[in-house]
């Protein structure tokens, strides 16, 4: 597949990279249709965020239409069409349960761009981000590999289904922006 691939500061390409693969039994492959790219991009594009390495995929908002399931995806399935947040949280630690999820506990492995020696916890991971933030390949990109359900999480953890103008993961309604078609 083709994807926006960091190579060094000021210096990004699209590539041809490995399809994404699904790697545990509650991920999701999407067929990315949309993207966008933030001013925390262009912080990455310059060289200005720690952690970013040659060879990642970039890209942390984006939507598209799932093409493959793992086999305990039961909300979701091919031809639905989804919008991904940026961050992926688990959905049950403290921030989580207050509704606080870049600020999740448990699912980033890393560090984070804390610069103090006190224990804090990094924010969460993130799509598209820096190895301080996960690592996980980005949505800037024909395919990606989404983290269907969040560590602890039973309902899926943020990706949302729009069929039918609603949430397929907490049944609301959907709120897109004016003239943005799911």
């Amino acid at each position: 597949m083709r994807a926006l691939v960091y190579h060094s500061a000021h210096e990004v390409k699209v590539d041809t990279v490995p399809d994404p693969i699904l790697q545990h039994a509650d991920d999701i492959i999407l067929r990315v249709s949309a993207t966008a790219i933030c001013g925390s991009d262009l912080h990455l594009y310059r060289g200005k965020v720690p952690g970013l390495m040659s060879g990642d995929i970039l890209g942390h908002e984006f939507m598209g239409e799932v093409v493959e399931t793992g086999p305990t995806v039961s909300k979701l399935q091919r031809g639905d069409r989804v919008v991904v947040p940026f961050v992926i949280a688990c959905g049950r630690c403290h921030f989580c349960e207050r509704q606080l999820y870049a600020a999740c506990e448990t699912t980033n492995p890393d560090r984070g761009t804390i610069l103090n020696k006190k224990t804090l916890r990094s924010g969460a991971a993130m799509f598209g981000y820096t190895h301080h933030y996960g690592g996980v390949p980005g949505g800037q990109a024909e395919y990606v590999r989404v983290l269907r359900r969040r560590p602890g999480r039973p309902d899926g953890g943020g990706v949302r289904a729009h069929a039918g103008g609603r949430d397929a993961v907490h049944g609301r309604p959907c709120r897109l922006p004016a003239g943005v078609r799911a």
